[in-house]
């Protein structure tokens, strides 16, 4: 079968485009930006671009099937209404007109009045691809766990840890493994239901975030972890905070999530296709190892010290460090209202710096001005204050694992915009 993936760049997508070409399928697949060295036929399809002009997409020929497994990761209306809304409802038109049948993942939850941009705008979707009239099957998985997932990501930071923070321990799901998703999608290939409908894909078991979380220590080699809730304010105000700073794992939506069971019977899709997931454990052989995790907190764990670090500077400088910052300027030969200037200024800079890194839009640059900031404080002590080289506490010699670490981050940091699978 000749089939457009849409979204292949993605975790689903990725993951897709490798079950079906191992199937014999032919497949044509699509990202807003196609890796020229990626394997398998590749062409450039922009959801958002689509909504605005549905003719910006040359259709390929003998397309029999559309996969959509395209979604974006953001707290931004708008960004979500286009692709996964507004480009989407293109897509299938553009499918509806030339005879494709449509297979759209979408997500568990979005059936029941969703109440958040991501889950709204996917039920959008749903509703208009159904009311073609069509060969279409909405499948709704739910928490899709695997390699390269930004949940599974998200969980595999907690799991290292004894003891664990979450937002909620209450709330239920029904976690699969991502080889269980591809699976159902070639069954749904060989039994395609005769009317249009929608099928939740669902793990066998109906786990806790702790519980998911211990599927993932055990798979690690490690006991059951502890865990506990954060007070109901304290989460708000890091959902606030997230929701400003583009945080995908904390904001207003993943809260609301969070705080909710996402479950379904697992008997309709069984009854459509025959196909039934595996309890989590069964999947989790290869992935995840502990080294996985251990890399995967490094660097969170080192951007919280650096933002720890400049904030603590700023607030040092302004408080009880200030007469002490004017005599090190003394030294240098500066004082007066010229040195306390250079030390308000100084602990404002590092302040905003240190602000920078929580906003993921500025961490990049804040990073880049970090070290410059370094190299010329460094600098300018080598020069005019050698000495502080001699500290037997080493504060300038310390600034060079600062650096390291801040040369690392930004290596980690990606250049271009938003994840959109």
């Amino acid at each position: 079968m000749r089939i457009l993936l849409v979204g292949a760049g993605g975790f689903i997508g990725r993951h897709l485009h490798v079950a079906l070409s191992a199937a014999g399928h032919q497949v044509l697949a699509t990202a807003r930006q196609p890796d020229s060295g990626a394997s398998g036929d590749w062409c450039r399809l922009d959801l958002a671009e689509l909504a605005r002009d549905p003719r910006a997409f040359a259709w390929p020929a003998g397309i029999e099937l559309v996969i959509n497994a395209a979604g974006l990761l953001s707290t931004d209306r708008t960004q979500l209404d286009e692709v996964q809304n507004l480009g989407a409802c293109a897509l299938f038109e553009l499918a509806a007109a030339r005879g494709a049948r449509v297979l759209q993942i979408s997500a568990l939850g979005a059936e029941d009045g969703p109440d958040t941009d991501f889950l709204a705008t996917k039920a959008a979707a749903e509703r208009h691809l159904l009311s073609l009239g069509i060969a279409a099957v909405v499948l709704r998985p739910s928490l899709v766990l695997g390699p390269g997932a930004a949940s599974s990501r998200w969980l595999l930071r907690l799991s290292p840890w004894p003891w664990t923070p979450l937002l909620d321990n209450r709330a239920r799901l029904q976690p699969l493994h991502i080889d269980d998703l591809c699976a159902a999608v070639l069954a749904l290939l060989q039994r395609w239901p005769e009317q249009p409908c929608s099928l939740a894909l669902v793990g066998p078991e109906a786990l806790t975030q702790g519980q998911i979380v211990d599927r993932l220590r055990a798979a690690q080699g490690r006991g059951a972890g502890r865990y506990s809730t954060l007070p109901r304010p304290l989460a708000a105000l890091g959902a606030w905070l997230g929701e400003r700073a583009g945080w995908r794992a904390l904001n207003c939506q993943t809260l609301r999530l969070a705080r909710r069971d996402n479950l379904a019977a697992a008997e309709p899709l069984a009854e459509a296709c025959g196909y039934r997931c595996l309890p989590l454990t069964a999947r989790l052989h290869d992935w995840p190892q502990a080294a996985d995790s251990a890399g995967l907190i490094v660097p969170p764990l080192l951007l919280a010290l650096l933002v720890l670090v400049w904030l603590g500077t700023a607030l040092a400088c302004l408080g009880p460090g200030f007469a002490w910052s004017l005599r090190i300027l003394a030294e240098a030969g500066i004082d007066g209202w010229p040195a306390r200037i250079a030390v308000v200024s100084g602990a404002l800079l590092d302040g905003a710096l240190g602000l920078g890194l929580l906003w993921r839009r500025w961490r990049r640059h804040a990073l880049q001005a970090q070290i410059a900031l370094m190299l010329g404080y460094t600098a300018l002590i080598t020069w005019l204050l050698p000495h502080y080289w001699f500290d037997p506490f080493q504060g300038v010699g310390k600034n060079l694992v600062l650096l390291g670490a801040s040369l690392w981050l930004l290596w980690l940091q990606p250049s271009g915009e938003r994840t959109r699978a």
